[in-house]
């Protein structure tokens, strides 16, 4: 058996490399589907390392790298994604971002490079590969419909056995795991509508139709959905999420628009709420006799992890010494989901929260930052993955 104390050398001896590409990659983010000199500089390691890999995978920034080893043994996916959000950096760190309204706010500069640290050490390490080590470096996870379904379509997942992601945990102090089996992550919805009406002078609403208090009452109905039409014993969340409409205060404007977000574990309690959204439309519609256009589109479904994959990872965490915690389901969504929806595998978290160096911002922040050690515990948690899966 591979013991502890090697990978934790291994980790540390690439340290120096996981700073450099983590901080490259946090200074030039780029958005979803927009990734090119992500891709590149990532097909730039690899080149170097002398690594086989493809590009143009599901799209132009699609990479998947394949490792063989001399050995027999499964074939074992890592994926991480790559894209950036539109996010004004504001953390005041050395590297921060130099592109204006782009940040890695998500941390998928993190979980790039610990990939890429990943792919430098196994092949720096063939003797311990059993089979066949894929490495995905997914575009826009970011931007539904994202990247992991044309990635999957163009045969990233070909031959793959089992498939492991991670994410970082602005939650989870440093030095700490997470992971829960079965509905982790909630399915991710959206809902438009249109409420139109004839418009008119705001002294007279009653020579027009009301499409501002269609509006209001439209998103009083939709937020009594949950608790009057979804059990006790099922967990969703619905929020209108944007109102636009008008240009004057003394003008009912002809079109109000509506849109917002659902997040359900369950599909067909998605099924049941998009039909309840329209219902809470079209009744508030029929009041003040305007006409609507409703639009309801399915997202990325609810993240699965496998039982026996769950247990790897927890099985990893104590091989690396490192706490591991049975998480509670998110409404956060993850593309991530499609992979297990097609193999196994599991998705798990890694604390970056350190309030000594003012790590503390939740994801999606414009101060969001991470005790970057974490990135040497990811490299570990996949090797301690990959050992425990070929049995060494």
């Amino acid at each position: 058996m591979v013991t502890k104390g090697h990978i934790e050398q291994l980790a540390e001896a690439e340290y120096p490399n996981l700073l450099r590409f983590r901080r490259h990659i946090h200074e030039h983010p780029e958005m979803s589907f927009q990734e090119a000199d992500t891709s590149a500089y990532i097909c730039s390691v690899l080149k170097q390392e002398g690594i086989s890999y493809q590009t143009g995978v599901g799209g132009p920034y699609g990479i998947v790298a394949r490792i063989r080893g001399d050995e027999d043994g499964p074939c074992i996916a890592f994926r991480a994604d790559i894209d950036a959000l539109g996010i004004q950096e504001e953390t005041g760190l050395a590297f921060s971002s130099s592109r204006g309204g782009v940040m890695h706010a998500c941390g998928h500069d993190l979980h790039t490079t610990m990939l890429l640290g990943l792919a430098r050490t196994l092949n720096q390490n063939r003797e311990l590969i059993r089979g066949q080590v894929v490495l995905i470096f997914q575009f826009a996870e970011e931007l539904p419909p994202g990247g992991a379904k044309p990635m999957i379509e163009a045969g990233c997942l070909d031959g793959v056995d089992r498939i492991y992601g991670l994410h970082v945990d602005d939650d989870l102090p440093y030095g700490e795991v997470g992971v829960l089996e079965g509905p982790y992550m909630a399915a991710s919805d959206s809902f438009f509508v249109d409420i139109k009406g004839g418009g008119g002078h705001g002294s007279r609403p009653y020579d027009t139709q009301d499409t501002i208090s269609s509006a209001a009452m439209a998103v009083l109905n939709i937020n009594q959905i949950t608790g009057r039409f979804i059990s006790p014993l099922e967990s969703a969340v619905i929020s209108v999420c944007r109102i636009s409409g008008g240009v004057s205060y003394n003008v009912i404007p002809a079109v109000i628009s509506l849109a917002g977000t659902v997040r359900t574990y369950n599909s067909d309690i998605a099924a049941v709420i998009c039909d309840k959204l329209e219902e809470a439309v079209s009744s508030a519609c029929n009041i003040f006799h305007t006409a609507y256009d409703f639009r309801f589109e399915y997202g990325y479904p609810c993240l699965v992890n496998s039982e026996r994959e769950t247990g790897i990872v927890r099985t990893a965490a104590d091989r690396a010494g490192y706490p591991c915690r049975r998480l509670l389901p998110t409404p956060v969504g993850e593309d991530f989901s499609r992979y297990l929806e097609k193999i196994p595998g599991a998705f798990f978290r890694v604390g970056v929260r350190n309030p000594e160096i003012n790590a503390v911002y939740p994801l999606h922040h414009n101060h969001f930052q991470a005790d970057e050690r974490a990135l040497k515990i990811g490299l570990e948690m996949m090797w301690q993955i990959y050992l425990t899966e070929t049995g060494q």
